[in-house]
């Protein structure tokens, strides 16, 4: 509902009729001139409700035409020349005007019914409760979001709500039109809609005019809304909704002065079908991961996490001989959701090679860059231990990669160690397979580097009794990286 008052401070924002002014948990609206108000409101709802609309060519007919973006859960009668023609009355431009009227006259009029969304008193509805204005309620009882209890007692379920207020309504409507929210469309099977969540209007307020004005967004594009550059119509293909998100934080941080910027969401996921029953995930940010994002691009290491990093990892299938798009798109999803929530564990488990397949880079040279920067400054760097240290874990990394050439099977036993003496015992399992290396591969390592971390692992717990989890973690994440690296550079000389 915050969204929606924001929303509806914008529209009203600059009308002569009315003054209206923004509060950290409330809008103060002063009407002037009841008829004046009318009339400017009903333009402003026509110049909005072009924001739920984008221009497409007909493929049949060549000619353009109006269509009605995928997440909009208004109803559509036929086109008429072309152009989206609303089941709603509001959105129909020869009865918006009598619509704005009606619901004044019941919130001005005799206290005859409560709102069952915000307690307000009012004379007439304009609809009863539906998906249109409160997207959580459904034609399904069991799946309504809205619960109600007869008698104090028994759970009672209702198919619809009467008794909505014309200002509940009025908010629910316009919020389709809202052009400061997120949105990312896949086509035939769902939308995500992302609404940023503050703790006052105020905030929320400058954190989505921001959006609007700074050009981060491209309200015109129909699947895609968060541009590849400011001001470029080119918009994102992300792979879900962290993907989506984490995305859209690496363009505000390098554009963002001193808005604050929105850390909890959330995320309405809209299916395809004439039955929408909808799913809403809420997602709280920790701000120390917007704080390493911006740290590697002021510090010059990784401009953007997401564009530069995540989307040129891939899979590479043993079987099929070339990428597994799917599986690529979903490592790369998944890699977002865990930086986001700061899960490096889980985060290095989805490089590791699995069957029939292995991650690996695009841009090899860059890539590989990036993401030992991404390492250092995600994790070592917090550990406050010199970074030329961090060499020598690089370093037994690679020699797991070599052993791991015939069989992948230390790798895995590394990432499932749980307790320091189970960490001891692979170090020692990896000291006793270097004498069966070829003296090829044993040119390409350094085998002292054991000895350095068990020195630096010994000293480090000390102080901090599962500091070894780390080292274990970034063991296995350069072991799989060398892996990859290593299986590409084979597959490029002509080998498996």
């Amino acid at each position: 509902m915050d969204n929606a008052i924001e929303n509806f401070y914008r529209i009203l924002r600059g009308m002569t009729s009315c003054e209206v002014t923004i509060h950290k948990d409330s809008l103060k609206i002063n009407i002037t001139d009841i008829q004046e108000f009318i009339n400017e409101l009903t333009l402003k709802i026509l110049v909005k409700r072009e924001n739920m609309l984008v221009i497409e060519e007909d493929k049949k007919t060549g000619t353009k035409k109006e269509i009605k973006k995928d997440y909009i859960m208004i109803q559509e009668d036929k086109k008429i020349g072309g152009k989206v023609a609303f089941k709603e009355n509001i959105y129909k431009p020869e009865k918006t005007k009598e619509i704005i009227a009606y619901i004044m006259k019941s919130l001005l009029g005799k206290e005859k019914n409560q709102c069952i969304l915000c307690g307000r008193t009012y004379e007439y509805k304009i609809k009863n409760l539906q998906q249109a204005s409160y997207p959580m309620v459904t034609k399904i009882s069991s799946l309504s979001g809205v619960r109600s209890y007869k008698d104090g007692i028994k759970l009672s379920l209702k198919d619809y709500y009467d008794n909505v207020c014309p200002l509940c309504y009025l908010l629910g409507i316009l919020e389709w039109t809202d052009e400061g929210v997120i949105y990312r469309t896949f086509p035939g099977d769902f939308s995500l809609l992302f609404m940023p969540i503050f703790d006052n209007l105020k905030d929320l307020h400058n954190f989505k005019n921001y959006l609007i004005y700074a050009g981060l967004i491209n309200k015109d594009s129909r699947y895609s809304n968060i541009r590849v550059h400011i001001d470029a119509e080119e918009v994102e293909n992300t792979p879900g909704e962290y993907s989506t998100l984490l995305c859209f934080y690496e363009k505000f941080i390098e554009n963002a002065t001193n808005v604050n910027i929105a850390k909890k969401w959330a995320v309405i996921k809209i299916p395809f079908g004439a039955v929408k029953n909808i799913r809403i995930d809420s997602i709280d940010i920790n701000e120390g991961i917007l704080q390493i994002i911006k740290d590697l691009k002021e510090e010059g290491l990784v401009e953007r996490v997401y564009t530069d990093l995540f989307k040129k990892i891939f899979f590479y299938s043993s079987q099929k001989k070339t990428i597994d798009w799917e599986i690529t798109r979903g490592i790369q999803e998944k890699l977002s959701q865990l930086f986001l929530y700061n899960d490096f564990k889980s985060f290095v488990y989805y490089l590791l090679p699995r069957k029939g397949g292995y991650v690996s880079f695009f841009d090899r040279r860059y890539t590989q860059k990036y993401f030992e920067d991404l390492v250092y400054t995600w994790r070592w760097k917090k550990m406050g231990v010199p970074k030329e240290k961090l060499e020598s874990i690089r370093s037994v990394g690679n020699i797991i990669s070599k052993i791991c050439e015939s069989n992948v099977s230390l790798l895995y036993k590394m990432d499932k160690t749980r307790t320091i003496e189970e960490f001891w015992s692979v170090m020692r399992e990896i000291a006793r397979k270097l004498p069966n290396l070829k003296d090829k591969q044993l040119g390409k390592i350094r085998p002292s580097s054991l000895d350095e971390v068990i020195v630096l692992t010994k000293e480090l717990v000390e102080t901090n009794k599962d500091a070894w989890k780390e080292i274990r973690d970034l063991i296995v994440i350069y072991a799989a990286m060398y892996y990859s690296l290593s299986k590409i550079q084979k597959q490029k000389n002509g080998g498996d």
